[in-house]
């Protein structure tokens, strides 16, 4: 698989990259693991705009729909997992400059995502443990917490969901039967929040393994969506599932080295599925079905010593992208 390469941002460690939609434009945001560096960068124009007043350990960085000037992150979360100060923060963009606040403490914070249900916005926020002594301590169990918002659009007090939670490291929005949900994963499975009629939130668990990070695609074009995972914790194995009577069974296994940065969706007509490597030869490698039905898939090395932490397929203007936060490069990346 021969792509081309497009370097957007220099980001000195850098750990998040995400693409949105805002207005008619669709911007990458970026963020450092280490250092206060964030920005956004508009793909049309080529800009980028520096995000301040942020403290650095940036894990995601996400929009709020509907407001074009308001964003929300995880921050404070430092390598090896040096957290007590993380939270939730939310961003505005003034005439005058950015605002940044901590909205939210929320010690060792890992995840963020934005799900619209009941006609409103609701912020999910995540953590891989409520305290840790040291990196290996994982003897508290982390928590799931959601933020609505008020008519005004102003975000309102936290409601804790769930506190059993270890290890996270994955959050999507996924719908099933019709219906969005907000998917998290941790050491005890894959767990789907959904806004009920009563508007309390009901929670279902959805895989029973430790799950790092995971995706959803349809990889055979049967109309149902197969399960891919990074297991365990920052693992060593990408494993595709097929569902069979409400049960997922095994499709496909591959090795990983320290997996990081999983992310699914269509490139170029076809369902790929991409994930990096933190540790060994550090790739950056895209697998593609090559007889999904016998559990046949391709492996492409896209790049080496990238050490990617965070993948986005992801389509604009009619083309389609793969971005990548190369963490070994200092490089915000697209490929096409």
């Amino acid at each position: 698989m021969k792509l081309d390469k497009k370097v957007l941002m220099q980001v000195e460690q850098v750990y998040t990259a995400n693409a949105f939609r805002i207005g008619n434009d669709t911007f990458v945001a970026a963020g450092s693991e280490t250092t206060p560096q964030v920005f956004l960068h508009n793909l049309k124009t080529g800009v980028s705009e520096f995000v301040a007043d942020c403290p650095g350990g940036v894990m995601s960085f996400v929009p709020v729909p509907g407001n074009p000037d308001m964003f929300f992150s995880i921050m404070g979360l430092f390598p090896p997992f040096v957290g007590a100060e993380a939270g939730l923060f939310m961003h505005c963009r003034r005439a005058d400059g950015w605002k940044t606040v901590r909205q939210m403490p929320l010690p060792f914070a890992h995840r963020c995502d934005i799900l619209e249900a009941g006609g409103r916005n609701w912020v999910f926020a995540a953590s891989v443990s409520r305290f840790k002594e040291n990196p290996a301590d994982w003897s508290c169990k982390g928590e799931v917490y959601v933020i609505g918002f008020n008519d005004k659009g102003e975000p309102s007090a936290p409601q804790l969901l769930y506190s059993s939670l270890t290890r996270n490291h994955g959050m999507l929005r996924y719908r099933i039967g019709g219906k969005e949900m907000m998917c998290v994963s941790g050491a005890e499975g894959i767990f789907g929040f959904t806004l009920g009629t009563d508007c309390k939130w009901n929670m279902e668990k959805l895989f029973d393994r430790e799950v790092s990070e995971f995706g959803f695609v349809d990889l055979d074009g049967d109309g149902q969506d197969e399960l891919v995972t990074i297991e365990p914790f920052h693992g060593n194995t990408l494993n595709i599932y097929r569902k069979h009577d409400d049960a997922w069974k095994p499709l496909f296994t591959d090795s990983l080295s320290f997996g990081h940065g999983l992310s699914c969706g269509m490139f170029r007509g076809e369902p790929v599925v991409v994930v990096g490597n933190r540790r060994g030869t550090f790739t950056l490698d895209v697998f593609t079905a090559r007889d999904p039905a016998n559990g046949l898939f391709e492996r492409h090395q896209i790049e080496q010593d990238a050490g990617p932490t965070q993948t986005l397929v992801f389509n604009s203007e009619g083309v389609d992208y793969i971005l990548s936060a190369n963490q070994r490069q200092n490089e915000v990346v697209l490929y096409y």
